[in-house]
């Protein structure tokens, strides 16, 4: 009976582990330009990135269109 016990509070534990949302790092290419943005989501998909807004050095609003993964870039294994 204890080990029963035991095993479905070790399950709760698991499945309660799995189910917390965990910060996600997107990677985002910028339609039209070489750049590239990394951008920390705390819930969601990176696939429902598609705007990216933002403020410049001299301070005027842009806006850039992306298309965003959650995969690394190969560029990321040179950096881990």
């Amino acid at each position: 009976m204890k080990r029963k016990v035991f095993t479905l509070a070790a399950l709760a534990v698991l499945a309660l582990a799995a189910g917390c949302s965990k910060q996600r790092t997107c990677r985002c290419a910028v339609i039209g330009s070489p750049d590239v943005r990394i951008i920390k989501i705390e819930s969601g998909e990176c696939e429902q990135l598609r705007l990216f807004t933002y403020h410049t050095e001299l301070d005027s609003l842009k806006t850039d269109s992306l298309l965003c993964t959650d995969y690394q870039f190969e560029i990321d294994t040179i950096y881990n």
